[in-house]
């Protein structure tokens, strides 16, 4: 999850939800059902935007 979601945030540092879910398509995991990651994915994304 942490490559794919690098590499999400350096390709497009404003994902959208659908997009996140796209970019991490490929990543099983059985005991989260995404949305805490998900929404990891869209704080990480507003802390590299309030960086630059």
């Amino acid at each position: 999850f942490l490559v794919a979601s690098k590499a999400l945030l350096d390709h497009n540092p404003e994902p959208s939800e659908h997009e996140i879910r796209h970019w991490l398509a490929g990543n099983l995991c059985r005991c989260t059902g995404y949305d805490k990651i998900v929404r990891a994915v869209l704080e990480a994304a507003q802390t590299v935007r309030a960086s630059a």
